[in-house]
């Protein structure tokens, strides 16, 4: 079974700024959260990392920031390379079977781990659970991708929280700029088991939703003018599906951000993204 893309993470050293870098691009912001580790008992342990989200119908973006003791963090060696997008998370049904797919596979996924955060949010409250396991960075170099099995999904994805100003509905994609994309997404598709697709402007990973492209510095520039990764792999930006799009762009017309007009789409830089390209488009 082909996974989705659940969620994608944004690591930054302060939370209040990303909340608000990404209220001014016209995300509704969701009210924040902390970080557990569960125990099978219902206890919980804080994992040192505070999150927002921008919650779409069928996946999210999450902010975080990292504030115990980094020597220890799962993120130590992604915020050591650079502040921006790290994290790629998968869609499970079960975490357990997923594991069992990708060791299958001749990677040799960790156990999988209990893990949560209490929410608040308007449509509902409690612990939002969830399962998961991280695909090995031996494996799987060119960003911190894991799978998750969502244990809360009503909690997680409140249709309250899907209305952006921006006319956001869902993220269409993700790109990382790699020195071999044949190679990256090679890599990702062993990982997802979703097929690899060879694509003008770099092979591409098609999942369940959403998809993964993969392009070179130089395929990044002709789509990006002027934007240069910080490191090599980078995991660059996103895309967001816009279905008004003459709503979205008015919506950028009337702000006082910079942004750039690629014609069938918009995009902004990654100065004001927390190091992320965010892309706008209609629906494919």
């Amino acid at each position: 079974m082909i996974p989705g893309l659940d969620h994608i993470g944004i690591v930054g050293a302060d939370l209040s700024a990303m909340e608000a870098a990404y209220a001014r691009l016209g995300f509704t912001v969701a009210p924040r959260c902390e970080l557990v580790a569960l125990a099978e008992d219902g206890g919980a342990t804080p994992l040192g990392q505070v999150n927002s989200h921008l919650v779409f119908g069928r996946t999210y973006v999450e902010l975080t920031a990292v504030e115990g003791d980094l020597e220890t963090h799962h993120l130590r060696d992604a915020i050591a390379r650079y502040f921006g997008f790290h994290i790629i998370v998968l869609t499970a049904d079960d975490a357990e079977a997923a594991r069992r797919r990708v060791i299958a596979g001749g990677i040799e996924a960790p156990p999988t781990a209990l893990a949560g955060r209490e929410v608040r949010y308007p449509g509902g409250r409690g612990m939002a659970g969830f399962r998961w396991f991280r695909v090995p960075d031996a494996d799987l170099p060119d960003a911190f991708v894991c799978y998750v099995e969502q244990l809360t999904p009503d909690l997680v994805f409140d249709a309250s929280l899907n209305d952006h100003p921006n006319g956001a509905r869902d993220v269409r994609d993700i790109f990382l700029c790699v020195d071999d994309p044949a190679a990256a997404a090679a890599r990702f598709a062993r990982a997802s088991g979703a097929p690899v697709t060879a694509a003008p402007d770099g092979p591409r990973v098609d999942l369940a939703v959403g998809r993964a492209r993969f392009l070179d510095t130089e395929a990044l520039l002709r789509e990006f003018p002027g934007i240069a990764p910080p490191a090599l792999p980078w995991a660059a930006g996103f895309t967001v599906d816009c279905p008004d799009f003459e709503a979205t762009r008015r919506f950028f017309r009337n702000s006082d951000l910079p942004w750039h007009d690629g014609g069938d789409r918009l995009w902004i830089d990654p100065d004001f993204a927390c190091g992320a390209i965010v892309a706008f488009a209609p629906p494919a």
